[in-house]
């Protein structure tokens, strides 16, 4: 394999654990941040990385991050910028990168996106996959599905708290799901073997479930008990109620099992091995008198 130099774009975002990913491979990081002084910054400069200025709102400061990297990785922003976020970041990043003259752009999108969804986010991250695929910089799309990390939502605590399980989808509806983890280790090996991934939209999930299975698996890795309910449409913030009605109703179809089969190196976690994976959240959902199991 050979090493490479790769910029992640956002570093201290939701996929920044890429960063660590890329660094224990052997690869040289430049982590860019709106703020390079934040904690968290300082952290990524401990672990090895280089830690440069960068703000999506600032085409030109991205491509100076850019400059004579190997292959740059980025995800959207819209949990930060909204919609129109989303949109005005993901085109910079595209033209940075083209700007840049990068090898290879790697691009965290998400699985539904298409020009006719009823979400409008999936719409714009359509259009964000269009605009990438105009220009002339080899590309890789991977389309995760629902993430596994959704569970420790803020409004998902206060139930987890009282041993509820709660799913604004049917209980016993299988629903898949991606461990961040599977993600950016998926991001990694496009970012390793760019002849191989150049030019692909892969649809990427780790397992598929239901919530009342989901609980069960809870349940064993926390030693408490945990039962899965049902939350009302109506008891959901507004924003929310098309997401949960399009993953009841439509949601998402990836191959699983073919898709582990072809990327065996990804290491992919089933719902309960990622739940093993945070304990140091679960903790803070159980009493002090339950202790975590091993």
């Amino acid at each position: 394999m050979t090493h490479k130099r790769v910029l992640v774009a956002g570093a201290t975002g939701r996929l920044g654990v890429i960063v660590d990913v890329l660094l224990d491979r052997g690869h040289s990081v430049r982590a860019m941040t709106r703020n390079p002084i934040s904690s968290a910054a300082a952290r990524l400069r401990a672990a090895g990385a280089d830690v440069v200025y960068g703000n999506f709102d600032d085409p030109e400061s991205i491509a100076r991050a850019a400059a004579g990297v190997d292959a740059m990785v980025a995800t959207g922003s819209a949990h930060r910028a909204g919609l129109d976020g989303e949109l005005r970041h993901g085109q910079a990043i595209a033209q940075a990168a083209t700007a840049a003259g990068i090898p290879h752009l790697v691009y965290s999108s998400g699985d539904g996106a298409a020009a006719d969804s009823p979400l409008p986010l999936l719409r714009i991250k359509h259009q964000i996959e269009e605009y990438i695929r105009s220009l002339p910089t080899a590309h890789t799309i991977l389309a995760p599905v629902y993430f596994m990390e959704n569970l420790f939502n803020p409004w998902n605590l206060a139930a987890l708290q009282t041993g509820v399980f709660p799913s604004p989808i049917d209980v016993d509806l299988p629903l898949q799901q991606a461990a961040i983890a599977d993600v950016v280790r998926m991001a990694a090996l496009a970012i390793e073997r760019p002849d191989e991934f150049a030019g692909q939209r892969i649809k990427v999930a780790s397992d598929e479930l239901t919530a009342t299975d989901a609980a069960g698996a809870l349940a064993r890795v926390s030693a408490r008990p945990f039962s899965a309910h049902q939350v009302a449409m109506g008891e959901l913030a507004p924003g929310l109620r098309p997401l949960f009605a399009w993953l009841e109703q439509t949601g998402h179809d990836v191959d699983i099992r073919a898709l582990h089969r072809r990327y065996p190196q990804v290491g992919w976690h089933t719902y309960e091995d990622w739940l093993r994976s945070e304990r140091p959240r679960l903790a803070t959902l159980c009493p002090h008198d339950h202790a975590t199991a091993t």
